[in-house]
């Protein structure tokens, strides 16, 4: 896999619930913690190719919190409430999510930034990194305001946040074959040379 289809993958996993029962618990079968160890591995390969050292320590730091909270017995002790977000208060919620957006935030951006920075400049990745640089902006900054103005705005904007994430996962999927995001190159098609003979059932 390319660096952008390991960082990807993994975060399909982190975003992607899978839960099941043991002892009346509920545990993450697509631990949050195992895809940031794919997360890390494609960060780890693309650092070879773009300045990503702090986008490697925000995965590290999110690898960590979600480990913590993969285990329902910490998760009991956070604060709950009754809203239209049933179970962990959401502003707990915004602030453990933190390492994860900030990690999308600068990997988006870094990734942008070396578009624009390629000869000749890679428009297609600047523009689609660039909106979603603004994207996860907004995604950080809206929560807390949503939480603190009116309730009814909180669904919403958690609704957003996840199309923002699948934005992210298409567009590394996307634009993963990039030579200077350490993929192969364009997927090249050789068109079929001529065959010698007759084709079968083909009359002479």
């Amino acid at each position: 896999m390319t660096p952008l289809q390991k960082i990807a993958m993994g975060l399909v996993i982190v975003f992607a619930p899978g839960y099941f029962e043991i002892a009346g618990q509920p545990y993450d079968v697509l631990a949050d913690w195992l895809g940031w160890l794919l997360v890390l591995a494609g960060v780890g390969a693309l650092s070879r190719h773009l300045e990503v050292d702090l986008v490697r320590w925000l995965a590290r730091v999110a690898l960590v919190v979600s480990l913590v909270f993969w285990f329902p017995q910490v998760t009991d002790l956070l604060p709950d409430v009754d809203g239209p977000v049933k179970g962990v208060d959401p502003s707990v919620q915004w602030f453990i999510s933190l390492p994860q957006a900030a990690f999308s935030l600068l990997l988006v951006q870094a990734i942008g930034k070396a578009a624009i920075n390629q000869v000749p400049r890679d428009s297609f990745v600047a523009g689609r990194y660039g909106v979603l640089t603004w994207a996860f902006i907004a995604g950080i900054v809206l929560p807390p305001v949503a939480y603190a103005v009116a309730e009814d705005l909180i669904r919403p904007t958690l609704i957003g946040i996840a199309l923002i994430n699948l934005a992210l996962i298409y567009q590394l999927f996307r634009v993963h074959r990039r030579t200077w995001l350490g993929g192969p190159g364009p997927l090249e098609v050789h068109p079929e040379g001529p065959r010698s003979g007759n084709d079968e059932g083909r009359p002479d």
